[in-house]
């Protein structure tokens, strides 16, 4: 059963899910949701198997509500904001469990948002492990245009096939001059509908490579 509480963030308070790992307390993680005004939160089947697996691996997992959803404060702010308060939380977390591994996690808008936090940090600050599903990396339709910076590190990108709100191709032309590897799950759309067996297996072989 996942614990609410806040911290705050330079537009009031935000609202954090935790969840506990069962033994021993190995690493933590920051696992961040789809887009709120698209009825995203932290308790969307994504984010939440995220959240699961890094559970399983004895990670301390937070969760938070973006600026205006949940019992966050603030108004929308198209990724920006929500940037600042990723890295307040991760800031947080950090303090929490020094000298434990950090991994990331983030879900459509949400991984937009790890993508911008992960390119903030510092090299050594950065997670050791990240994975981002459903990435947007160009024009949303009927949303808005996302610019994804580039990043670097051990990172794990997985993508619907037939995904028609990231569109994959989108996702291929950004990650080709990076040389980033995408795993491709064939006939899956944007919400891995179905496919979340299929998620978990791919989720679990790189995590297992750590």
């Amino acid at each position: 059963m996942s614990e609410a509480f806040f911290i705050q963030g330079s537009e009031g308070k935000i609202q954090v899910f935790v969840d506990y790992p069962q033994g021993e307390v190995k690493g933590f993680a920051v696992v961040c949701h789809p887009h709120p005004l698209q009825g995203g939160t932290p308790h969307h089947k994504v984010p939440h198997l995220l959240a699961q697996m890094f559970l399983e691996r004895g990670c301390v997992v937070y969760r938070p509500s973006f600026r205006g959803s949940g019992e966050s404060e603030g108004m929308h702010d198209e990724g920006f904001g929500e940037t600042e308060d990723t890295l307040d939380v991760i800031k947080y977390a950090r303090l929490k469990h020094i000298g434990k591994p950090f991994y990331a996690g983030g879900f459509s808008f949400g991984a937009h948002v790890m993508a911008k936090s992960y390119a903030t940090l510092p090299v050594e600050l950065q997670p050791v492990q990240t994975i981002l599903c459903g990435l947007p990396t160009a024009t949303v339709a009927g949303v808005r245009h996302y610019v994804t910076p580039e990043i670097k590190g051990d990172i794990l990108f997985i993508h619907g096939e037939g995904d028609d709100v990231t569109l994959l191709s989108d996702m291929i032309e950004w990650a080709r001059p990076q040389r980033h590897m995408v795993t491709v799950l064939p006939g899956a759309n944007h919400f891995f509908t179905g496919y979340l067996k299929h998620l978990r297996l791919a989720i679990s072989r790189y995590l297992v490579s750590a």
